[in-house]
């Protein structure tokens, strides 16, 4: 008997401690290390069960007394709650692999879910000469009523004390192509690039692209709208916490190789910290990267040498920075999206609850809504 309390009060106590510890999983940032230490766990209570089954079996054989008939009955209720244990742990693994069965089945990406409602993109307009102030009070301005009741919008300096007062700004007409041998003036007249993200600040996370191709503007690859960038439509997912954000995909931009996802929205609103935790048919081509690791945005507006305003011949154009690798993505076939958790605040790990979550896709047909 004094074998079986001793055996008993074994699995109990390790099987505790196992617990314990699968809690602080949570912290390890690789997903190797996390599989190992997950399959132990799990090894680990499956022995701490089976010590608490061969108890049982082997305190039935005892003559029956007080004390052995509450030894038992502790024995029934312990075993009976580690099988429960053991029932729920199955059901969680198959509901996980039912959503991964969900997630790579592409005809999901063609459908908008029944929680999200269509939010207004507002459009492109040239900033060119316009004041800093005017800019982000319009910025301010253009930021959906839905959206406004789940944060508390300020801008934030680090994020536009660099821009120039009524500066110039680059040109959505020379964001793909421009030929470097003509006045390079002429990238700063027309609907500014960046209008696309600045005056759509719910668009936390933006596809962009980091270089244009120095080729004669005549091009049709120079025209082709899935280079340009600009979103299709954009859904609030209020219930999931969730921003979809669909772009139009092109084969000129499976072939594009200075894309970059960025955050200055994100960053501006306050979400800094990021980690892409779902993709398809997306490819981030250096090892160090914000699919491997939580990432912190560093985006801002700060004045580039891309371009010169034709009346005030040395001034440069506000641009976007800065242009980092562990951003820097390809879209390799479609349908493709991109999904990230974001944080406020630097999350103990990637496991961490997203503070919001934002999905970029990227297809060649609208996505039918629900």
């Amino acid at each position: 008997m004094k074998k079986n309390i001793i055996l008993l009060t074994l699995s109990f106590c390790g099987m505790c401690t196992v617990i314990f510890l699968s809690v602080f999983l949570t912290a390890v940032d690789s997903p190797f290390w996390l599989t190992i230490a997950a399959a132990v766990s799990l090894i680990f209570k499956i022995l701490f069960f089976v010590i608490a089954v061969y108890t049982l079996i082997s305190v039935s054989k005892i003559k029956s007394s007080r004390g052995v008939i509450v030894f038992k009955f502790i024995n029934w209720v312990y075993v009976i709650l580690l099988s429960f244990m053991f029932v729920f742990m199955i059901y969680i693994g198959i509901n996980m692999l039912a959503d991964n069965y969900k997630y790579f089945n592409t005809s999901e990406l063609k459908v908008i879910p029944d929680t999200a409602v269509k939010a207004k993109i507002n459009p492109l307009i040239d900033y060119n000469g316009l004041s800093k102030d005017f800019i982000l009070a319009l910025r301010s301005g253009n930021i959906d009523s839905n959206f406004t009741k789940m944060i508390n919008y300020s801008p934030k300096p680090d994020v536009w004390a660099n821009m120039e007062d009524k500066g110039s700004w680059f040109a959505l007409d020379k964001s793909v192509c421009f030929n470097n041998k003509t006045d390079c003036r002429r990238k700063a007249k027309g609907l500014s690039a960046m209008s696309r993200i600045i005056n759509n600040p719910m668009i936390l996370i933006a596809p962009v692209m980091i270089a244009t191709y120095h080729l004669d503007e005549t091009l049709p690859v120079c025209s082709d709208e899935g280079l340009r960038l600009i979103p299709q439509k954009l859904y609030l997912d209020a219930v999931n916490n969730k921003i979809i954000a669909v772009y139009k995909g092109t084969k000129a931009l499976t072939k594009c190789k200075y894309l970059q996802l960025s955050g200055l929205n994100a960053r501006d609103i306050g979400y800094e910290w990021a980690k892409v935790y779902k993709k398809q048919n997306i490819s981030f081509p250096y090892p160090d990267n914000i699919s491997k690791k939580v990432y912190q945005f560093k985006d801002s507006i700060t004045v580039g040498s891309f371009c010169e305003d034709k009346n005030k011949p040395g001034v440069k154009c506000n641009v976007l920075s800065p242009v980092d690798d562990k951003v820097v993505f390809r879209v390799t076939s479609y349908p493709a999206n991109i999904e990230l958790k974001l944080w406020n605040k630097k999350p103990v790990s990637r496991y961490t609850a997203a503070d919001i979550k934002f999905e970029i896709r990227f297809v060649e047909e609208l996505p039918a809504e629900k």
